[in-house]
């Protein structure tokens, strides 16, 4: 699995997210795996009616719909036909109360939940709620290339036991700094499912080469 990630970089907005989009929908076809798009907001609706992937919100509030001025609404992500959603990312940290809430309220709305964590007790008190998908992700790694799968392969080990132990059954991902096939296929040996990808992927050079690396990762 690999989740891409388009943040609010001005080269993955609009037009440019689409392109993205399109290139992720053409891999994940070819490779016959599974990528998520996480773009915008406001790209989403237009990302949802041209690319056949999954395309999950970078963020959800715990409201299911009403007077919540400024809430990213659980009934809006389903009217748009939005697969899942990130939260609880280091750049929009999500109170634990506030988590288990809106993991409450995406399973009535069957809107997939991939959380992440910056720590293990976090990783542990995240999984005990039962996310569809949790991410280890520490943030002192993000957009420096220095992959979490080398750099903390310790802590990346400790996480996915610990998720284990707690519930199998939630996707285990990770992220920060993956920035070749060489990152994901160590996240892989240590036993998570899939990697988060930003940076890399929206600033690389030539993007369907990088995204056909780490799909190949995936087969091999």
């Amino acid at each position: 699995m690999i989740v891409l990630n388009f943040k609010a970089y001005k080269e993955a907005s609009g037009k440019k997210a689409l392109k993205l989009a399109k290139i992720a929908e053409e891999i994940s076809k070819k490779y016959k795996i599974d990528i998520f798009v996480a773009p915008q907001f406001l790209d989403i609706p237009l990302l949802v009616k041209n690319v056949n992937i999954p395309i999950i919100a970078q963020h959800v509030d715990d409201v299911e719909e009403g007077r919540f001025t400024g809430s990213i609404s659980f009934n809006s992500l389903k009217e748009h036909g939005v697969y899942g959603s990130l939260i609880n990312h280091s750049e929009k940290k999500v109170p634990i109360e506030k988590i288990e809430r809106i993991i409450k309220i995406s399973k009535k709305y069957g809107i997939k939940i991939f959380a992440l964590a910056s720590d293990l007790k976090e990783a542990e008190n995240i999984a005990r709620l039962s996310p569809y998908s949790l991410s280890y992700e520490p943030p002192e790694l993000i957009a420096t290339g220095n992959a979490v799968s080398k750099y903390k392969a310790e802590l990346l080990k400790e996480f996915v036991e610990l998720v284990e132990r707690i519930n199998p059954k939630i996707v285990k991902l990770c992220g920060a700094g993956i920035t070749d096939e060489e990152d994901v296929k160590a996240a892989l040996d240590f036993g998570t499912q899939g990697v988060l990808i930003a940076s890399a992927f929206v600033f690389a050079n030539n993007k369907r080469k990088f995204l056909e690396k780490i799909a190949k990762v995936f087969i091999s």
